[in-house]
């Protein structure tokens, strides 16, 4: 066994210089690089991360789909609240947008909450369940007063753009499930 391996290259006569001597230089061969390092296949540890990526990946696309859909109707009530208010300003029936406005407020509040909860109420419970449900008491103490009384009065007299703005706002920021 020899300690050293031997190549199965031919050797080759070194030439020799003019002098007669030989050049030891002659002999030696090119220095051979090794093969560039792969990065495939790729270490177990960047197959997981990859994998745990991908997972990530797709749960997060799957709740902001879940979100989007969840949240539809929010979108289109604040689109027919704004073409409430629009109406309004071609009218000026402060009556007619008053009994719209209420009816966009019920019929969302029963597309998210219990039938058996909503379909019921009116007039101080209804305001009521509106300030509990978005978690304010702009309903029962602000501009959300005259849905109490308007449905007995011949004239009402408020701001709209104030009772709109408070619609605005409900439709963004009530909270869901609430029972």
């Amino acid at each position: 066994m020899t300690l050293f391996p031997t190549t199965s290259a031919p050797i080759t006569a070194v030439p020799a210089n003019p002098m007669g001597q030989m050049d030891p230089l002659a002999a030696l061969r090119n220095i051979h690089l090794p093969d560039p390092v792969s990065s495939f296949p790729a270490a177990p540890g960047w197959w997981i991360l990859a994998i745990l990526m991908l997972v990530c990946v797709y749960f997060s696309i799957r709740w902001l789909v879940r979100y989007w859909r969840n949240n539809r109707y929010r979108r289109v009530g604040i689109k027919q609240l704004n073409a409430i208010f629009k109406q309004f300003e071609f009218d000026a029936d402060p009556k007619q947008y008053l009994a719209s406005f209420s009816a966009l407020l019920k019929r969302l509040a029963l597309t998210i909450y219990p039938r058996e909860l909503v379909a019921s109420l009116t007039a101080e419970e209804w305001v009521a369940f509106l300030d509990k449900s978005a978690g304010s008491k702009a309903f029962s103490m602000g501009a959300g007063q005259v849905l109490m009384y308007s449905t007995y009065e011949r004239e009402v007299n408020f701001d709209v753009q104030e009772l709109h703005q408070l619609g605005l706002d409900w439709i963004r920021r009530h909270r869901g499930g609430l029972r």
